[in-house]
């Protein structure tokens, strides 16, 4: 493994491990069950890719089957699977990358049970990063999808 390869898996390691799962700051008890809210609060709704990458990683299918065995309890609620890319590459590009990690993370949602009419999937590509900076870390946590439900 060269220097370069060892540092974007060191970043990206970081990001998975630092990443807050869901709760950070929010006062989970006065949140109703069942709502936008309570899957924002208590579901990891963020799932990582890495970079020019479409497809779940081992520790990205757990999120994403956490995000559907809450689905099944709350079966009245659809979700929304937003494709992200860094900013890295051309606007078309990256749109096209977002929609290939939004559809991978809808796919895996449809794997552990979730009907396909409860799941929509949108691409951002790099229009909405949460962090502008340019360090592989930076540009690690903006290779995301967030599932959000409405």
């Amino acid at each position: 493994m060269n220097r370069t390869q060892l540092l974007v898996t060191m970043a990206a390691t970081a990001v998975a491990v630092s990443a807050c799962s869901c709760t950070c700051g929010v006062d989970s008890g006065n949140i109703k069950p069942g709502t936008p809210e309570d899957f924002a609060a208590n579901t990891p709704n963020v799932v990582y890719f890495d970079f020019d990458k479409s497809n779940l990683t081992d520790s990205a299918k757990k999120r994403v089957e956490a995000q559907a065995a809450w689905l099944k309890t709350y079966k009245d609620s659809k979700v929304t699977v937003e494709g992200h890319t860094d900013v890295r590459g051309t606007a078309e590009y990256n749109m096209a990358l977002g929609e290939a990690r939004a559809n991978s993370t809808a796919k895996e949602l449809r794997n552990q049970g979730i009907e396909s009419e409860r799941i929509s999937t949108v691409s951002y590509g790099k229009e909405r990063v949460v962090d502008s900076g340019t360090s592989e870390m930076a540009h690690a946590k903006n290779r995301r999808t967030v599932s959000v439900v409405g």
